[in-house]
């Protein structure tokens, strides 16, 4: 009886001190409506607390309707960048833009809205697997949600589900396979059309094969709009036009010619 008296004492720390969280800052105005999708880190300096410098003097920029792969070891800051885009997090010194516009400028749930993000660990509900591609979007209509699965290949495996789009796929969507998660996320993210889609190791639940028909069969969805690439994955950087390599705060292309290295800021 101590013993579980103690897990819930825990549990409910843990749930009050998520409820009396102060609600995120929100200080923009702007629409996303008509932002055509080229990303920029000026000038970006970024450290998490009690760590050294994980980016400093960071610049990149990433022209509207390109796809860039981002690669780099653990810890080299590839997802922090993506956080930074969505205002997870806020750069010490500098600024994140979309078209030229700090993101500070946008109202969050138009930036949020306006970003599409597929990450390697697939957040599904127990619940169907229309309501799951709908999240986030609860007035999409059956047929945009099936539109949407179809642009990201998923429709095929949906249809032949016991109920179709109506089926429950359990927490976490146990009754699905990796691969087809993250079919169903990547549905998810199209169906906001976003102007930028950022896939953060997307594919690393893909068997190699899985792999390769998942960038066959999206490449043409993909190149409609900016693409983010995360990836340590060789064959995912086929989709992209430019690959990159994130190390030591520095970017390389891969034929290791310096893209962006401050030398009066050293590497941390």
């Amino acid at each position: 009886m101590y013993g579980s008296t103690q897990s819930a004492r825990g549990t409910v720390q843990r749930m009050l001190a998520a409820l009396g969280a102060a609600p995120e800052v929100d200080t923009g105005a702007r629409a996303f409506a008509g932002v055509r999708g080229e990303v920029s880190f000026e000038g970006v300096d970024f450290a998490y607390p009690g760590r050294p410098p994980l980016l400093q003097a960071f610049d990149l920029r990433i022209a509207a309707g390109e796809t860039v792969a981002i690669t780099g070891p653990n810890g080299a800051g590839k997802s922090t960048l993506v956080h930074l885009l969505l205002r997870l997090l806020e750069p010490g010194v500098g600024r994140v833009c979309i078209d030229g516009i700090d993101v500070r400028e946008f109202r969050l749930a138009a930036l949020r809205e306006g970003v599409g993000l597929v990450s390697q660990q697939v957040l599904l509900f127990n619940a169907s697997v229309a309501d799951n591609i709908a999240y986030g979007r609860s007035d999409a209509t059956p047929a945009q949600i099936e539109a949407a699965a179809r642009a990201a290949r998923a429709h095929a495996f949906v249809a032949a589900l016991p109920q179709g789009y109506d089926t429950v796929v359990g927490d976490q969507g146990v009754r699905l396979s990796g691969g087809q998660k993250q079919r169903i996320a990547l549905a998810r993210a199209l169906l906001k059309d976003p102007a930028i889609l950022v896939l953060d190791e997307a594919t690393a639940m893909f068997d190699p094969d899985g792999e390769a028909e998942f960038i066959a069969e999206c490449h043409d969805v993909l190149k409609q709009r900016t693409v983010i690439l995360i990836t340590h994955r060789p064959a995912s950087l086929a989709l992209a036009d430019r690959i990159l390599r994130l190390d030591g705060g520095s970017l390389t292309d891969v034929n290791n010619s310096l893209i962006q290295n401050d030398p009066s800021h050293p590497e941390p």
